[in-house]
């Protein structure tokens, strides 16, 4: 390989020397899988070329997303072809930009996290790296394939932001580390930015690489599920993490990853008295939600759910909503359609222009209205009325006239707040304290060894009813 001189700066010379393989989608495959025909092994390319701030890592395991087979078939994230995909990624650090401190990240240290589209966000090559080669150099570079999908996961080494990725628990093995980030960090995006709750691990505005959740004294929750109730406001009123005022939270679609991990953050924020109802229609789960503490469960279906809701909750009804599987049409009583336009495919939407945020104080014009409303008459009468959906590729319609603030997650919303690029450097330290388990309850799937495993298990992936996660290993 002819390097340019100014790789040679970043890169030293056993890397300059090391060719990668990469899976490159070429090209949209709108009829759905196979998608042998969109993915293609590319071998011989030469090693990424990292930024001041990125870390280059050697990947052991890649975890397989839906958002994998939708930027296929519907190109949500792409824009253009060809691109690399890959979301969630655990390996080995095999280079650190200039910019990456020893206490951070460092060479052979063993590292999860984001990867793909999502991880481009915080270090993208115009920003980070073509103005360090001089003039003329990006092109040169470009044409060479030093910048195409250098954040994917489906390659041997993807090149992150150093915010991207975290040290791996030594008692967790690859596999498991590749199935967390993506509904960790959504989840993270859904509890703070959706339902306005602080995660107690992110209170403390110092910077803390390793994790301070050990120092934060978050006991696990006695749940008592024989009576449940709705708590009273003193009960609540003072806790630190409750700035929202939600006591009581629905949450649909128990057999996500994405609702796990909430579960487990919201009893971490929300305490041993809140009211978290997982509805779902996977019932083997209901022991596995249990256990991350989800006080009660229901089948997610129309047929007496509000009464059910407000039964679990004194009569009164939840104070928010953590849609993750579009329940919001699917329980309506009509059948699945649904509604709202497509969210838009350029990966760098700002999330902002497509939240329908709505005023939750608003006075409630007609309280009988929201009650015959199917579905939303779960909400509480005087509560918050939150709802928070998490994007799936289409967007419910919420009712504009009964107070509903509505906001629309996105995985990545979580860095835009306060503290909120440490919610990934926290994750190794609660997972080590037993303050967060494995989310994904049907456990973890391995599909195949090597990328070419990547289009068959993204192909069973799309067929399968959740609960499992898919991974294929390096």
């Amino acid at each position: 390989m002819n390097s340019l001189p100014s790789i040679a700066a970043n890169v030293p010379s056993t890397q300059q020397k090391q060719l990668i393989s990469r899976l490159l989608a070429v090209k949209p495959c709108p009829n759905g899988p196979p998608y042998t025909s969109s993915l293609q092994v590319s071998r011989d390319d030469p090693y990424p070329v990292p930024g001041p701030n990125d870390v280059c890592i050697r990947i052991r395991a890649v975890g397989l997303n839906h958002i994998d087979w939708k930027n296929l078939e519907h190109e949500t994230m792409v824009k253009k072809w060809p691109e690399i995909l890959g979301f969630e990624i655990a390996g080995v650090v095999e280079l650190v930009g200039m910019g990456v401190q020893e206490n951070e990240l460092r060479v052979g240290q063993a590292v999860f996290g984001l990867s793909g589209p999502v991880g481009m966000r915080r270090g993208p090559p115009e920003k980070e790296g073509p103005e360090e080669h001089g003039p003329g150099e990006k092109g040169k570079l470009e044409k060479k394939g030093f910048w195409l999908g250098r954040s994917g996961g489906f390659q041997d080494v993807t090149c992150v932001h150093k915010s991207w990725a975290t040290r791996k628990p030594a008692s967790w093995p690859f596999q498991w580390a590749a199935g967390v980030p993506l509904a960790y960090m959504t989840a993270c995006s859904a509890v703070v930015c959706g339902l306005g709750i602080r995660l107690p691990f992110l209170a403390n505005s110092e910077p803390a690489r390793q994790g301070s959740a050990s120092l934060l004294n978050l006991e696990s929750p006695t749940i008592d599920t024989t009576s449940p109730k709705d708590p009273s406001a003193d009960e609540l009123k003072d806790h630190p993490a409750n700035e929202s005022g939600v006591k009581s939270v629905l949450v649909l679609g128990g057999s996500s990853g994405v609702v796990s991990s909430a579960i487990q953050l919201l009893r971490m924020a929300l305490g041993p008295k809140a009211v978290i109802i997982a509805a779902t229609n996977s019932k083997k789960y209901y022991r596995e939600l249990h256990e991350r503490g989800a006080t009660a469960h229901l089948r997610g279906e129309f047929e007496g759910l509000i009464e059910k809701v407000h039964c679990l909750t004194g009569g009164k009804g939840v104070d928010a909503i953590l849609d993750c599987v579009l329940g919001a049409a699917c329980l309506d009583d009509g059948p699945f359609t649904p509604s709202g336009p497509p969210i838009p495919s350029s990966s760098d939407t700002d999330e902002t222009t497509i939240t329908n945020d709505l005023d939750s104080n608003t006075t409630v014009k007609d309280e009988k209205n929201l009650k015959a409303m199917p579905f939303w008459g779960v909400f509480r009468k005087d509560g918050p009325k939150l709802y928070a959906e998490v994007a799936t590729g289409r967007k419910v319609a919420v009712p504009t006239d009964v107070g509903i603030k509505a906001t629309l997650i996105f995985s990545r919303m979580i860095l835009d707040q306060p503290d909120g690029e440490r919610a990934l450097q926290e994750l190794p330290a609660l997972i080590e304290s037993g303050k967060f388990v494995f989310p994904h309850p049907g456990g973890v799937k391995v599909v195949g060894k090597g990328l070419e495993s990547v289009a068959p298990g993204l192909a069973e992936l799309r067929e399968s009813s959740g609960g499992m996660k898919f991974i294929v290993e390096l």
